[in-house]
This record gives C-alpha cells, structure tokens and sequence, in this order.
C-alpha cells in the first residue's frame, strides 16, 4: 500500500483528548487474525486478543480500554464509573479520564465524538443496521439530554469503513434509506453524512480508506474469517 505499518492512526492528539482508529500491525495474533486483532468473539486464541488489547492500551498510555458486546442495536450507554459493567449495546458515553472508550469495526463504521467544551466522549458502531437505526442521532440526543452538549461544541470522526463501491447489499429494501443506494450497493457514509447535516453537526470528518479495499484494515466482507479494528476515544 505503499503506507507505514504504524499501530494507530490519531485524529486527535493533545493534553486534553486522544482519539483514532487502530490499524491490524503491531499485535501478536497469527493467521487470519495477524497481527493486532481486538476481537475476542472472532474465533481467535483468547490470550492473543487480550495481549493485543493491552499492546494498544500502554501505547495510548490510559489506565484502562472499555470494550462492549456490540448487537447492531441502537442502544447507547452511559460509562460513569470505570468498573461499570455496560453490557449488550453499540454506543458508549463517558465523561472519564484516562478511559478509552472502544468499539470494534472490520468494515462497519466506527464513530468518535468530542464535545470540546464539556469534555465528554462517546464512540458508536455503525454498520448498516446502526445506521438505519439512526445510532448516531440517538447518541447525540443522549449527550444533550445527560451532558448538555451542544451541536456546535461536537467534533465528528468517522474511521475506515466499507465504501459505497465495494458494499453490495443486493435488492434489499433499505425504505427511507434507499436513496442512498446506489444501484445494489449502500453509501453508509453518504446516509451519515446526511444524518449529521441534519442535526446540525458541522465539524465532521470521514476517513477516505475504504477497509474492503486496504489491507491494513480487517474486513469481513473481504476475508470472512477475520479480525477486528478499533475507534478510539479518550479524556486526558
């Protein structure tokens, strides 16, 4: 690919946030899995995706990384104390420091938000279930309601995903999302960004790397069995 094997690609990086999306290098896993998979529900050695968790959690320099059961849901859970256990849900929300907050992609869409003037965090799952689902929206909602974020205080990241090019769903009807199709294949980034336009979102960001196309990326529609990625965010 002509590009460096590097661990973490950061979007954010100061004394008050880190944030980005991890790459497949610098782990331990073998196989189908190598090098750096974080998904303990993807059929790997346990303590291969454990080491490989805590590889990235002394880069990032945090005292602890939260990962979810993710269900392609629309729920999204708020993280107040760092033993917490969330449980199922495909969104979380912290205003914790020193917590990285997770959630693992290999072709769906990873979503990081900061609200600069709150000092509040979330990270959502959005494959096309979460986007039909409008997680994002809801997300958002929820950092109103619990943390009076304001729309024109949120920095918007959305990692490596499938790109409409390569993500063929065939003739299955999306409804009001359809407008979004193009042909048998689905733009998610497209709807997301709509969605945020929408809400009033106006700092966003989408990663150009399609992770189908781009080998440094685990995917599941290009490799089936495969590994897991991950977005990123937390509070200094």
């Amino acid at each position: 690919m002509g590009k460096s094997r590097q661990l973490f690609e950061f979007v954010l990086n100061d004394k008050n946030i880190i944030a980005g999306f991890s790459t497949r290098f610098g782990g331990v896993s073998d196989g189908v899995y190598s090098c750096l998979n974080l998904g303990l529900h993807t059929g790997d050695n346990t303590y291969n995706v454990l080491k490989n968790r805590e590889v990235l959690r002394n880069f990032l320099c945090l005292q602890k990384l939260i990962f979810v059961n993710q269900i392609h849901s629309d729920e999204v859970k708020i993280l107040k104390d760092k033993e917490q256990i969330l449980g199922d849900c495909d969104g979380i929300i912290t205003n914790l420091k020193n917590i990285g907050i997770c959630v693992m992609v290999a072709d769906c869409s990873p979503i990081l938000i900061y609200d600069s003037k709150n000092s509040v965090i979330a990270c959502i799952h959005a494959g096309r279930q979460g986007v039909i689902k409008k997680i994002l929206t809801k997300c958002v909602i929820k950092m109103q309601e619990n943390f009076n974020s304001n729309v024109s205080d949120l920095s918007v990241f959305v990692g490596p995903n499938i790109k409409g090019s390569c993500y063929e769903i065939g003739d299955l009807d999306l409804k009001e999302f359809n407008e979004f199709k193009i042909g048998n294949k689905f733009d998610m980034n497209l709807a997301l960004k709509n969605e945020l336009i929408s809400l009033g979102v106006n700092d966003f960001s989408f990663n150009n790397t399609c992770a189908h196309c781009d080998n440094r990326y685990f995917s599941y529609r290009r490799d089936k069995i495969t590994g897991r990625f991950a977005g990123i965010i937390a509070l200094r």
